[in-house]
């Protein structure tokens, strides 16, 4: 009977995470749902980040602020090599990266699409 308790406890563990992504959230390490930051907010960490105030991101100031998703893909990112994230290339990478959620949610996993 402990055994079976501890078995649905783990797999339960570990679906609820899985649960959660597929509804397009993440949960923080607290264990608790957040949503996608909105415009206005990934505004706001720009504009936070931006510590020169030249409306450009270095990876400096990226690394400084603590962003490692977006240092370790920044040179994905920057599409004209010039070392340095304006606004329009994080919200192309944005774009992108919502249209591959969508594609993926659509065709899911697996599929050879």
């Amino acid at each position: 009977m402990k055994l079976n308790t501890l078995l649905i406890s783990v797999v339960t563990a570990c679906l609820i995470p899985l649960l959660v992504q597929a509804k397009g959230q993440s949960i923080n390490g607290e264990g608790e749902q957040r949503q996608r930051p909105t415009a206005e907010e990934r505004g706001e960490r720009f504009a936070n980040t931006d510590t020169d105030g030249d409306e450009q991101l270095s990876l400096e100031e990226i690394e400084i602020a603590g962003a490692t998703r977006l240092a370790e893909h920044f040179d994905r990112i920057d599409a004209d090599g010039d070392g340095l994230l304006t606004k329009d290339e994080l919200k192309k990478a944005h774009k992108m990266r919502r249209k591959g959620d969508r594609a993926h949610k659509r065709t899911g996993p697996d599929s050879d699409q």
